[in-house]
This record gives C-alpha cells, sequence and structure tokens, in this order.
C-alpha cells in the first residue's frame, strides 16, 4: 500500500511542497509546487509575508491532492529562530520578523545587562547572537509594552504554519532549541533566562519531542482547495537542519565519528553529542548547541553560507545579466588563484545589499589582493567558505576528543562541485553528498514515524539507504606548501579580525 505524505519546506528564500511516497521500504520525492518567499522591507522593518505563505501553501496542496489522490499527512519544517505573537482571540497580533531584521541591534546592551554573553551560553548552550528568539522577543516586549498582556501564545514558524492548517497550538523541540531559550541541562524552558528577561513560560507551553499528531487539516481549509478530510497535520521536525540530519543514513554508534555540512542559505558545520556542551572552549570557539528529533544534540557552528553568493546574483540580475549557479562555478574555477580570503561570518556581510562593494571594502580593510574578474571574486568566496568549514570541524574535534573520520554535505550547495571538492581538500577528510533532499526527507521521516509506519533506528535507516544514491568525493593530492598556505592565509584574516 502506498502512503503518501507532504513535507512543507519553507526556507528563507523559496517555499516548497514535496510530496513522498513510501512503497515496499522506498521512498519518492516529488516537487509539486514551489513558490518565492523572500521577507519583505517595509517602514525600516523586514517582515515574513505569513498570509501568502499560508495561501500558497494551501495552493500547492491542491495540486498535490489532485496528482496523488490520497494525502496522508503534512509537516512543516523552516529555518530557525523566528516565531508569530498570538493573541487571546487565536489571531495575529504583529506580523513575524524575519531574523535580518535590525530592530534588535537598539537593545542589545540592555539585555546584557541582565545576562551577560557567557551567562546566557552556560545557561542555554546557544550563542548569543541578535538573530536569535531570546533577542528578538526582548526587543519585541521593550518596543510594544502592551504586548506582555495581549501575548497568549509564541510560536515558532513551522509549529504557526502547523496552527494555521490545524487550529491546534504547539512548539516542537528541534526549532525551540534554536531559540536560546531552553535550559542547557534539562532541554526545557529555561526558568533563568524568563525570569530576567521577563517572559513568561505559558506563552510557548510544552515543548513536543518525537513527533505528534495535531489533529486533521481544518473542515473550512479542506473544502476551500478540495483535499482529502481526513490529512492529519504532524507536529514533527520544525527545524530544517534538525531533519537534515534525521535523514543520515548513519546509526546512533556512527554519528560521534561524523560530521555534517548544511550547504544552503546558511551554512551549517557541526557534530552529534549526547548532550550539550557548554565549555568556555566551545563558547571562544563560537560553537552551539541544537537539538535532535531522538532529543540528542547538535554541536554546530552557523557560517554565513551561500547567502553571499545568492546576494551577488540578485545584484548583477540587477545589473542586467542574470548569472547562473553553474555559470558561477565556471567561472571560479579557470579563475586565477589570487591568494585572498573573507570572513564569512563578518557581521559586514550578514546584511542585504551591496554584497560586491562589501567584499571589496573587507579585502581593501584587510589589505589584500582585489580580484579583477568575478571569477576571482567568486573564487575568494567559495576558498573562504570551505576554509570556514575546515576552521570548525577541527574545532569540534578538538573540543569532544573525537575524530571525524567522514562528512556529510547536503542542501542545494552540494551541487557546487567546486565547494565540495575545495572542503575535501582542506579537510583531507572523504565527503559523501546526500541525500539531496535532507531536509525534505527527515521532514518526511518524522512523519512515518510519528504515524507508525517504521518503529526503529534500523527500519528508518533501511528507507534511507533504499532510496536515495550518495556520492563519495576523495581530497584531491594538493602540494603541502600550497595548502597550508591557503590555509595560514585564511587564519591570518580571522585573527587580523579578532584583534581589531
Amino acid at each position: 500500500m502506498k502512503r503518501n505524505v507532504i513535507a512543507v519546506d519553507l526556507g528563507a528564500s523559496s517555499g516548497r511542497i514535496i510530496s513522498a511516497s513510501l512503497e515496499d521500504g522506498k521512498m519518492e520525492l516529488k516537487e509539486q509546487f514551489r513558490f518565492s518567499n523572500q521577507p519583505i522591507e517595509l517602514t525600516d522593518s523586514l517582515y515574513w509575508d505569513y498570509l501568502k505563505i499560508f495561501q500558497e501553501i494551501k495552493y500547492g496542496l491542491m495540486i498535490a491532492q489532485r496528482d496523488l489522490k490520497k494525502i496522508d499527512s503534512l509537516s512543516v519544517d523552516t529555518w530557525g529562530v523566528d516565531y508569530g505573537l498570538v493573541g487571546h482571540d487565536g489571531k495575529m497580533l504583529l506580523t513575524p520578523h524575519s531574523y535580518r531584521d535590525t530592530r534588535t541591534e537598539e537593545f542589545e546592551n540592555k539585555l546584557y545587562e541582565k545576562l551577560t554573553p557567557k551567562e546566557l551560553f552556560a545557561l542555554t548552550g546557544v550563542q548569543p547572537n541578535l538573530i536569535n528568539s531570546n533577542f528578538q522577543l526582548f526587543a519585541d516586549m521593550n518596543l510594544h509594552s502592551y504586548l506582555k498582556d495581549e501575548v497568549a501564545n509564541i510560536m515558532f514558524m513551522p509549529n504557526l504554519v502547523e496552527y494555521f492548517f490545524s487550529g491546534v497550538k504547539s512548539n516542537e523541540f528541534t526549532i525551540a532549541s534554536t531559540s536560546g531559550l531552553l535550559d542547557g541541562a534539562s532541554r526545557e524552558l529555561s526558568d533563568d533566562v524568563f525570569n530576567r528577561l521577563g517572559f513568561k513560560k505559558e506563552w510557548f507551553g510544552e515543548i513536543q519531542r518525537g513527533g505528534h499528531v495535531l489533529g486533521s487539516v481544518l473542515p473550512d481549509i479542506a473544502k476551500e482547495v478540495h483535499l482529502d478530510s481526513d490529512i492529519k497535520v504532524i507536529n514533527g521536525i520544525g527545524h530544517d537542519t534538525g531533519a537534515a540530519v534525521y535523514s543520515l543514513p548513519i546509526s546512533s554508534q556512527e554519528a560521534k565519528n561524523v560530521a555534517f555540512i548544511s550547504c544552503g542559505t546558511w551554512s551549517i558545520v557541526g557534530q552529534q553529542t549526547d548532550k550539550p556542551v557548554v565549555t568556555e572552549q566551545a563558547f571562544e570557539a563560537g560553537l552551539t548547541n541544537e537539538g535532535c528529533f531522538d532529543g540528542g544534540n547538535r554541536l554546530l557552528q552557523n557560517i554565513t553560507g551561500l547567502w553571499i553568493v545568492q546576494e551577488l546574483q540578485k545584484e548583477w540580475s540587477f545589473e542586467g545579466e542574470m548569472v547562473e549557479f553553474s555559470k558561477m562555478v565556471d567561472e571560479a574555477e579557470s579563475a586565477e588563484h589570487i591568494g585572498s580570503y573573507i570572513n564569512p561570518n563578518d557581521p559586514l556581510f550578514a546584511t542585504p545589499s551591496n554584497m560586491e562593494e562589501k567584499i571589496m571594502k573587507f579585502l581593501k580593510e584587510t589589505d589584500q589582493k582585489l580580484p579583477n574578474s568575478r571569477g576571482e571574486l567568486l573564487q575568494i568566496v567559495f576558498e573562504s567558505l570551505a576554509l570556514s568549514y575546515r576552521d570548525t570541524i577541527n574545532n569540534l574535534e578538538s573540543i569532544t576528543n573525537e575524530e571525524i573520520k567522514r562528512i556529510y554535505m547536503f542542501g542545494g550547495g552540494i551541487k557546487n562541485r567546486l565547494l565540495v571538492q575545495l572542503t575535501a581538500n582542506f579537510c583531507k577528510k572523504e565527503i559523501q553528498t546526500g541525500p539531496t533532499e535532507a531536509s525534505v526527507t527527515g521532514n518526511v521521516l518524522a512523519q512515518y514515524k510519528a504515524l507508525g509506519y517504521f518503529k526503529d533506528d534500523a527500519e528508518r535507516l533501511s528507507i534511507v539507504k533504499s532510496s536515495f544514491d550518495t556520492r563519495i568525493i576523495t581530497p584531491q593530492a594538493m602540494d603541502s606548501d600550497e595548502l597550508n598556505s591557503r590555509i595560514d592565509g585564511f587564519t591570518k584574516i580571522l585573527k587580523k579580525e579578532i584583534a581589531s
């Protein structure tokens, strides 16, 4: 019997409705619908157009229903940290902000007067960052004092969308773990953080783990877009990277010796651990802790990733040339190596617009050679990303005392053969790519688990291995002096930035 479920996979640039059909232990994915999901800038603020998102998902579900005839369930995964505020009448109080909104800057020092960066990390295991939910919520409460009385529920973005479809309010562990609101030891909402920042724990309710059926799609929605009345809405794996890690064809015994790189708008480099790592060494290395579907931990670093390339592409399109990503790779591969680097995590690259100008500014300020072509510029970005991955993986090995024997790369960035090969070369480790649709696959697997379509991890691994091919990339031989020169050049840039 064929089982059809829907993964609503929302990214920071697009949203997709992906169907998965499970039959005889093998899964097949099909993109049913895709839509743009750009944040909207309005009156100096950056918002998510949640009404458009809701309408586009409904339309995509209608298309999927027509194609599949029968749908068992749906679940939503998104980027981390963002949320929606719901009033006592069940309606939205504010339009959800994008994590790239700058309202938190005004309240950074005020928050640190209540909780220092080291205290925040020690309490939560999450690196302090202006994009985090705790900073965003602190800013919202200071900007709009009435909210403390008007807010009834706060839901992270995937759970907010699931609420729109089911009418049931919930919050899920993997997405909540990105917020900086959970206690690093108990992994429940932190009394210290909530008390010292003036938040109410009842806003968030119980943090659910392991997948839960919330109920069926609301009758009015089912009627409007001609859906099965019994489609279940599942609170599965809310965070896209958490979902991607659940899709990896590795057992729990292998996990500690495997690193993962989620390669998309953000590059997320990490390793699975039994529990959060909140040592001073981890804090100084910029590592953070996020949750896994099974309740375990991901020790990782968030690196500004292909966002930089996406912004360059957008700028060049405004200038009249749409440069495809494959062409960018070709140009970078054929360009002369000039030995210049950027720090992708410099705050300069975190905000939209003028990305080429920002790269040039960074290179000038760090006394480096400027590129003479688009290919040289792109090569700088790709090499800097790969060297950032190497730096983080070295930190992970040092802090966990576990040798990383293999790296899994997944996400849209694995189509960039140059970036993948550079990562293998610089890390001197074998890389396995796939599943290509890792977040979607993890989303779907969580639904199968909640619906009882498989029982244990062995069955999950069997489905993944039967359904998807992976590719092995081995390090290319590089002259040791040349390799060390590139590593040293990038390291000097990082140290120069820290010193400044």
